[in-house]
């Protein structure tokens, strides 16, 4: 699957709410990770996302990869039906019904600090084209407190819902989810965390791209910006038996907590168990 950047032309997205000065560091970060990659093959890059068709881009890349490992966090609220295409092989309609759901998430996390970074680099076959090869979205203390408007939720979040899942299904869901959250955001309090933090919502490689540092590249802006700004940077892991050892704890993220999800006749693939990850800011050297 070849994710290529859309022409620039594209509708663009609304401003970024996050911390002005948050906001600048970031765009630091990247600019010299850029800078340093631009010697490399293919020129890899990170940038954020401007325009709705580039989050379009990303949704598809993150349902591509979430299904082709079997993500049970995103496979889980599907029909039975669909799972089992998924296991036989055919993917094609569990990834656009997963990013449809994607999509509208990053629509909805843009009103409290939610931004899409995407990792790209160029493609042989076409010069001129950029591919992209990973894709994440973020949250970052917003520059004003807000929350998803209640029309936003009922003309994108409620269609989007129905449609990939059913009425019931989309109901279990979204409990679902926001019972993630509740758990994260207690186990943090517990701990003494500060809200105030860097949250890696979601985050994918291409599988075809994967062990090609592309991750470490989504993710270094963040901890350098976490480091910088003295933030803990929070993440909840779907896949904790693939992702946990091979990526997070590279990155010196350490579990804090588990979620479990239990069996239901409206949860396709049983029960499973969603880790609870935190990255402790490290003071920059002198």
């Amino acid at each position: 699957m070849n994710i290529s950047f859309m022409p620039p032309t594209s509708r663009a997205l609304r401003p970024l709410n996050v911390e002005p000065v948050l906001l600048r560091g970031l765009h630091e970060h990247i600019a010299a990770r850029n800078a340093a990659d631009a010697t490399l093959a293919g020129r890899p890059a990170v940038e954020i996302a401007r325009t709705r068709a580039q989050v379009a881009s990303a949704a598809r890349l993150m349902a591509q990869a979430f299904v082709h490992n079997q993500d049970k966090g995103w496979l889980a609220w599907l029909p039975p039906s669909e799972v089992a295409r998924v296991r036989a092989g055919d993917t094609r309609r569990a990834q656009a019904r997963i990013a449809r759901v994607i999509e509208y998430l990053c629509a909805a996390a843009a009103f409290e600090g939610g931004l899409v970074l995407l990792e790209s680099a160029d493609t042989p076959a076409a010069p001129h084209e950029r591919e992209i090869r990973g894709a994440s979205l973020w949250g970052l203390p917003p520059a004003a407190p807000g929350t998803e408007p209640s029309w936003h939720l009922a003309a994108f979040g409620v269609p989007a819902a129905l449609r990939s899942y059913g009425v019931l299904r989309a109901v279990a869901a979204a409990g679902a989810a926001n019972a993630l959250v509740r758990a994260s955001q207690q186990t943090m309090h517990r701990l003494g965390f500060p809200a105030r933090c860097i949250y890696a919502q979601m985050g994918c490689v291409q599988p075809a791209h994967q062990g090609q540092r592309v991750s470490r590249r989504m993710f270094e802006p963040f901890r350098l910006l976490a480091d910088r700004f003295g933030l803990v940077y929070r993440l909840e892991s779907s896949s904790p038996e693939t992702n946990d050892q091979r990526v997070f704890s590279n990155f010196r993220f350490e579990k804090i907590g588990e979620h479990h999800f239990g069996g239901s006749r409206f949860n396709s693939v049983g029960p499973y168990t969603i880790n609870l990850m935190v990255r402790r800011p490290r003071p920059e050297a002198p």
